[in-house]
């Protein structure tokens, strides 16, 4: 008898619980359709300003509420990027091999109507894979005192004097922040792909390799520290880019950029076809 007794308790409880979660949640709901039908009109319906309408405050005749619904690109808009992801978590032989970046590349492929498309009807928009560093590609620059360095991946002039300018600013900048400087390496490309109008502007297409700070050890605790070494520095390599005129064209447009500079992640970039 007392468990029984003990029993109905309980179910006492949870329904009184239960009763009071379906009270709150009719509240929010009623609350929400107030605030839908007031604030956010659906297509171009005016707002209404009855007094009979629920409404949080008492409108004047002819205002306006200045409710705040969100930022114009999230609420209004529906052109943002696709976004996709590919990944091999087990260990073995395909783990981070080139069929995790074919797929990543067959991703990518797919969302060809997310992006726009120029007026040659070839070029397209900017897309890219970020992918963890290849380092068996690397190997000419590391070291068994430098196994991870930091690779910047950098689009630079086409012009080959401008160009040589920008890379002596950048080993400057480098050296300054006690980042020894590795080398450069031009990434292979395929320029037959692009369309006429990508190929009048893409740039020469190169990656750099830095070593970490003596202070630094070479370790994952000490990873992040290196890693905020590069962003910073990153920056101000920008800085002074821009300082010497150098960062821009006579357009305005960027000559000079960063896809990506970290001792993890790499981020090759291109125009989709």
């Amino acid at each position: 008898q007392a468990h029984t007794s003990t029993t109905r308790h309980k179910l006492g409880n949870l329904i009184m619980r239960l009763s009071q979660a379906a009270m709150m949640a009719a509240i929010a709901a009623s609350a929400a359709s107030a605030f839908q039908t007031q604030f956010t009109p659906r297509h171009n319906a005016k707002v209404s300003t009855s007094t009979t309408a629920l409404n949080a405050f008492q409108l004047k005749e002819g205002e306006t509420p200045n409710m705040f619904d969100g930022p114009t690109p999230l609420v209004k808009e529906r052109d943002a990027c696709g976004v996709g992801f590919i990944a091999n978590t087990q260990s073995g032989e395909e783990f981070g091999t080139h069929k995790v970046l074919q797929q990543g590349l067959h991703a990518l492929d797919c969302m060809e109507h997310r992006g726009a498309c120029g007026g040659d009807g070839i070029s397209g928009d900017g897309a890219g894979i970020m992918t963890q560093i290849p380092w068996k590609l690397f190997a000419d620059y590391r070291s068994e005192n430098c196994p991870q360095p930091g690779v910047g991946m950098v689009f630079l002039p086409r012009e080959e004097a401008r160009r040589n300018e920008v890379k002596a600013i950048v080993e400057k900048v480098c050296e300054a922040n006690e980042l020894e400087f590795l080398g450069w390496r031009e990434a292979p490309v395929d320029p037959s792909v692009l369309g006429p109008q990508a190929g009048e502007v893409v740039p020469s297409m190169w990656q750099m390799f830095v070593k970490a700070p003596a202070r630094l050890e070479d370790d994952e605790e000490t990873r992040d520290g290196f890693e905020r070494t590069l962003y910073l520095v990153r920056r101000r390599i920008a800085v002074e880019l821009k300082a010497a005129d150098l960062l821009k064209k006579e357009d305005g447009s960027e000559e000079v950029y960063f896809a990506s500079f970290s001792s993890q992640t790499i981020v090759y970039k291109g125009m989709v076809q």
